[in-house]
């Protein structure tokens, strides 16, 4: 009991030493020079020509639901991405500059020390969707207030009066709103901290950056789509609706490898979304959690039958 109190109260300690290095390591190999990029590829979205012809009740609308769409691909694009091939390069990194040898004969459990890898990444990953977040939000709000402004201009050349306008003004205004995008951005990010620890045990066990990239995004993009190759396979065996126990076992066995990354992809014009709430969060949260600690576990187990 009297260990486990002191290694309770140590825990934070050595967890918060290494996800410092781990950002600061992440931040030097000029991780942050992806947000140049974006902010240079998103801004240029507002010099596109966008059709206008459409009609008074959707001027501008196009151009904000454009922008909205594109950057919210960008960050997850740019999230998978980033989660993956940093997290993949932590371990062979580690090894190949003789920290991780260092570390491990110090009395750092596995577990601190990856818990402390992927804390550092997500790190890292959360500052960056902060700042392109606010370059989608900012350049949402400038829009939107320019498209109010000429609607407005229009509608008032049609002799509309202000109770008139309103619809149409309310409509640019939702538009140009990204509260949905926020719940959807968050939910996202569940999704990624469970791929990051996902990686970092694929990395536990191969023996190369690429083959561990490989992986985890084979495992991401099968891992997002595994109801429908489990009624692909019932299909294809000829059970139909009726599920054999073998079949039943080996999709428990196949849920519990590999992540139900389709919980946490949600649409932004879904109900779920427009009905959000603190409950459905947190039971996200929750299995994220627990997909995160059932990784973490089984790579500190790795680590340890593991020779270095």
């Amino acid at each position: 009991m009297l260990a486990f109190v002191s290694y309770a109260v140590k825990m934070p300690g050595r967890v918060g030493a290494v996800a410092g290095v781990t950002f600061t390591q992440l931040v030097r190999m000029r991780t942050f020079a992806v947000l140049a990029v974006f902010a240079l590829g998103f801004l240029s979205l507002q010099f596109i020509p966008y059709q206008q012809n459409l009609g008074i009740e959707y001027q501008g609308l196009g151009e904000l639901q454009l922008i909205r769409d594109v950057a919210m691909g960008c960050m997850r694009l740019f999230s998978m991405l980033f989660c993956v091939a940093a997290t993949s390069l932590l371990l062979p990194r580690d090894s190949e500059d003789r920290i991780l040898y260092t570390i491990l004969s110090k009395p750092v459990p596995r577990f601190d020390y990856l818990t402390g890898k992927a804390l550092g990444v997500l790190g890292v990953l959360g500052v960056m969707l902060l700042v392109m977040d606010g370059l989608m939000v900012g350049l949402l709000q400038l829009r939107g207030a320019e498209i109010t402004r000429q609607l407005q201009e229009t509608l008032a050349m049609r002799n509309l009066s202000e109770q008139e306008m309103l619809p149409y003004l309310q409509q640019v205004a939702e538009t140009s709103s990204a509260a949905a995008s926020q719940w959807n951005l968050l939910i996202s990010f569940f999704a990624y901290a469970v791929l990051t620890t996902f990686t970092l045990v694929i990395s536990c066990f191969t023996s190369g950056t690429l083959v561990s990239m490989v992986f985890a995004l084979g495992g991401y993009f099968i891992g997002s789509f595994r109801e429908q190759l489990f009624e692909l396979i019932r299909s294809v065996s000829g059970w139909g609706s009726t599920t054999s126990t073998g079949l039943q076992w080996s999709e428990h066995i196949f849920s519990l490898m590999l992540p139900d990354f389709s919980l946490f992809s949600l649409s932004e014009n879904s109900e779920a979304i427009s009905g959000m709430s603190a409950q459905l969060v947190g039971e996200l949260s929750l299995i994220a959690a627990g997909y995160m600690l059932l990784h973490l576990l089984l790579g500190a187990w790795i680590l340890s039958h593991k020779e270095y």
